[in-house]
């Protein structure tokens, strides 16, 4: 392996920890999205890398936002026609996206130590990891691989 890939791998190892960290920070609660996702578990994600919420067609490759046009990574279900793309934040402004839904997701304060890991094998590269609260099973995305899948290039 190149040095370049190796540091590349490191950098997306840090960002994931990042996104992690922002899931199981111990400070006692944090503000998070649970997004429905078509044909699999609910998403959880961090409210603060969720730049803004737009109504959107569904039927779309980018979302336009701030002059951006940023490229869209579905969740939504394909039968319907409207939703909304919620922009996430990346470590600098060409990594950006827009995550489309098929509603605006709920919102969710939760207590850190209600959302424990669970041991699931991950079979989808775009899923970091599944987590439980009380009695259902959440999952983690895995930004990096998401982001690639799109066409966007790392840091």
């Amino acid at each position: 392996m190149s040095q370049n890939s190796v540091s590349q791998v490191v950098s997306d190892k840090i960002d994931q920890q990042e996104l992690q960290h922002l899931i199981t920070v111990s400070t006692g609660f944090i503000d998070a999205y649970i997004i429905d996702c078509h044909s699999k578990e609910p998403m959880l994600l961090p409210q603060n890398i969720v730049l803004s919420a737009l109504d959107s067609d569904t039927k779309v490759s980018v979302v336009e936002w701030h002059e951006l046009k940023l490229p869209v990574f579905a969740v939504n279900d394909p039968e319907k026609s409207s939703g909304v793309a919620l922009v996430i934040e990346g470590d600098d402004v060409a990594q950006r996206f827009a995550l489309m839904c098929n509603e605006m997701p709920r919102t969710i304060r939760l207590r850190i130590s209600e959302v424990v890991d669970e041991d699931q094998k991950v079979t989808d590269a775009n899923i970091f990891q599944y987590v439980r609260m009380a009695d259902q099973v959440f999952h983690i995305p895995n930004l990096v691989n998401i982001q690639s899948s799109i066409g966007i290039q790392a840091a």
